[in-house]
């Protein structure tokens, strides 16, 4: 390399990290007014579906995004620019939450054909997802050096959640609007919708450089046996999974034994403040302890936070969700991290599709948090997702501390 290219090459990777970057933030914004959590599990509620519908409403998202992946794996390890990819089903995506969107709109005399769309849009979203998803961390991985990673993330996270924050004023706002229901909620995912379409568009423009040789993986389902460390993150991401079953209830919680109906724009506004509060933070850690540290912090947070659902004052529940969005910050930022820098350059898809693909297969757990729920009382989930956090907690204490490590 001569000095005359450095520059050129320089300024490539600042384009694209800008492009990530903005990305993020738009996403953000959309995941603010699709937020799982708190807008779509109220709307299930409002909707009059059971518990373990609620539950199954991010699940549907959660898991169709990542069940694919290991079998989409060797194709996108094919394509020497996989950015195209993640192109072509942008629309897709766009076109499924245009549907939930439509839905809300000229299905509000219909609660029962309303809930099947609504369940078919995210369905169909988080499926085109789990397509999308390994060419943006190839992408990711191909074009943002590892050490500029983290604090990517962080920035993504900080902004973006700003953004989300604003969104929540515009959510309580909107929600506070004289409409008959469902209009209000429709006007939210057509918000969303756009702001999706948009963070989208922008990834699409990063400039991937092509794969100087064709690689072919081949996925095995016994990769996780070979690789000890690859074995240990699959453990804790496991036990995380399974303690975020707990995840859409507590908006449920509030709506249906609080009676907190019109405080979901609130709850929204202290979870993202919250969450983009704590990524200042989080990126500090991340940079001098490294990813590993932020899977220990965000399991010791979510392990708290269902007994403190449980014992607060109905005036205090906001604290719940200032945790949540702490701990949910924390794990995002700390297992994607990890994850990418773990894996190997010549069999990264085959590392994070088959671990999203194993944890979306347990992605479900909302549902069964849901059938907990509706036998024992919201206490039953809750009680369950503080032992798995606890159990991440413990497990997480034995992850490979890799940043500073060289690759393999």
């Amino acid at each position: 390399m001569t000095k005359t290219d450095t520059p050129g090459i320089l300024d490539l990777q600042d384009r694209n990290y800008r492009f990530a970057m903005l990305n993020g933030w738009f996403v953000l914004l959309g995941d603010a007014f699709f937020n799982g959590s708190i807008v779509l599990a109220s709307f299930a509620a409002k909707l009059g579906a059971a518990n373990w519908v609620i539950g199954l409403l991010p699940a549907l998202l959660n898991a169709g995004s990542m069940i694919p992946q290991v079998f989409v794996a060797p194709y996108v390890a094919r394509l020497p620019v996989k950015v195209v990819l993640y192109r072509r089903m942008a629309l897709l995506r766009v076109a499924s939450l245009g549907l939930v969107a439509l839905g809300g709109f000229v299905l509000g005399q219909r609660p029962d054909l309303l809930l099947w769309v609504f369940t078919v849009g995210l369905a169909l979203n988080g499926f085109f997802t789990g397509f999308s998803s390994l060419p943006f961390w190839e992408a990711i991985g191909k074009t943002i050096p590892m050490e500029r990673r983290s604090g990517l993330f962080a920035a993504r996270n900080l902004v973006g959640g700003l953004l989300a924050f604003g969104a929540g004023f515009l959510v309580r706002l909107i929600l506070d609007l004289p409409l008959a229901f469902p209009y209000p909620y429709a006007i939210l995912f057509t918000l969303g919708t756009l702001a999706f379409a948009y963070g989208w568009h922008l990834f699409g423009l990063v400039d991937e450089p092509p794969d100087k040789e064709t690689r072919s993986e081949r996925i095995s389902l016994s990769l996780p046996f070979r690789d000890f460390y690859f074995r240990r993150f699959l453990r804790v991401r496991i036990l995380l999974v399974m303690a975020s079953m707990v995840e859409p209830f507590y908006a449920a919680y509030a709506v249906r034994v609080l009676g907190h109906k019109g405080e979901i724009g609130t709850y929204l506004m202290v979870y993202t403040l919250s969450s983009v509060l704590s990524n200042l933070l989080w990126v500090r850690i991340s940079r001098r302890y490294g990813s590993r540290s932020l899977i220990l912090i965000g399991a010791a947070l979510g392990a708290a936070t269902p007994p403190l659902a449980l014992l607060l004052s109905p005036s205090a529940f906001w604290l719940v969700f200032v945790l949540q969005g702490a701990y949910l910050a924390s794990i995002g930022v700390g297992t994607s991290t990890y994850l990418v820098n773990l894996a190997p350059t010549d069999a990264r898809s085959s590392y994070i599709g088959l671990s999203n693909t194993i944890v979306g297969l347990l992605a479900f757990s909302p549902v069964l948090g849901g059938l907990l729920a509706d036998r024992v009382g919201y206490a039953g989930p809750m009680v369950v997702a503080t032992i798995c956090y606890a159990w991440a907690l413990y497990a997480g204490r034995r992850l490979k501390l890799l940043e500073g490590v060289q690759p393999r």
